[in-house]
């Protein structure tokens, strides 16, 4: 089977005026299958549109590349000129280093102690200034590429990068330790935060509801948590019924879902989406601006 391209969510204000482009600026989200984005009057520090498609049977960036150019070519509001772009790319091969410890030089053999660069990916990093920290990354050449020919001065974050610095600016004033995980369809994040002090991050794959209860239950032992007391925080694109949640639930009984960033004003027609879903897009902004 042919790779795919399928529009799941879309979610646009009506009164969206592209005559206005120029005071929005456009999130962008992407992994080897799925692109989703979300548009921000900069104005009104209001989202007024997302939109996410699944990638349906791709393996490589240069088709996701090709599927890319093909909407951003078929959706009209992608055409517009943006007062600025961030791209988030999600995938697991990335390496956080404290700033004492980083050395910009040295960042391809960093990046090596998590992944062997090839040759057609780029290797780049953030600063995270919540934590006083680089993480280090690669942007395969044919996003960029693919990204460089529709859009300006587009700003590149990993979605690590995003997460770590949005959990701490929302959540930085809690007491206690706490866990958030962010689920994505093939692997999931989890921070852990003392008020606004990063104690521990991970990403893990997973195939199946019991890999990532394993993984979770294992970093609860490992920094000795106490499943029963320490609060869980659940984001990403997961239903309450759903086999996931439903072994978490089992599992955790301080269960509870992010909430979106007050920070931000949010069109009507957003309404529809339950709150912990495309947390990291909707925060991504913050970390680029």
């Amino acid at each position: 089977m042919g790779v795919k391209i399928k529009a799941t969510t879309s979610h646009i204000d009506p009164n969206l005026d592209l005559n206005r482009a120029k005071s929005f600026h456009l999130s962008i989200q992407v992994n080897l299958d799925e692109f989703s984005f979300a548009i921000l009057n900069l104005h009104e520090q209001k989202y007024i549109a997302l939109e996410h498609y699944d990638i349906i049977n791709n393996s490589s960036y240069s088709n996701l590349a090709e599927q890319i150019d093909l909407i951003i070519n078929k959706q009209k509001l992608l055409k517009q000129n943006f007062v600025s772009t961030s791209v988030g790319i999600a995938h697991t091969f990335n390496t956080i280093t404290p700033k004492a410890l980083y050395e910009k030089e040295n960042g391809k053999d960093i990046l090596s102690f998590n992944h062997i660069l090839l040759q057609n990916e780029i290797e780049t990093r953030d600063w995270i200034q919540a934590i006083q920290a680089f993480n280090s990354y690669f942007i395969p050449e044919e996003l960029e590429r693919c990204f460089d020919k529709h859009f300006k001065n587009i700003l590149w974050k990993h979605n690590s990068s995003i997460l770590i610095e949005s959990l701490i600016h929302q959540f930085k004033l809690q007491e206690g330790e706490r866990i958030y995980i962010s689920i994505q369809n093939k692997s999931f994040d989890v921070t852990v935060l003392e008020s606004k002090y990063l104690k521990f991050f991970n990403s893990f794959s997973y195939r199946a509801a019991e890999d990532l209860i394993y993984y979770l239950l294992f970093t609860f032992e490992q920094l000795q948590l106490n499943p029963n007391q320490t609060p869980l925080v659940i984001s990403g694109e997961i239903e309450e019924n759903s086999d996931v949640y439903k072994l978490l639930y089992k599992y955790i009984r301080n269960i509870s879902f992010a909430k979106r960033n007050p920070n931000y004003n949010y069109s009507f027609v957003l309404d529809q989406i339950k709150e912990h879903f495309y947390y990291k897009l909707l925060n991504q902004h913050l970390c680029v601006s």
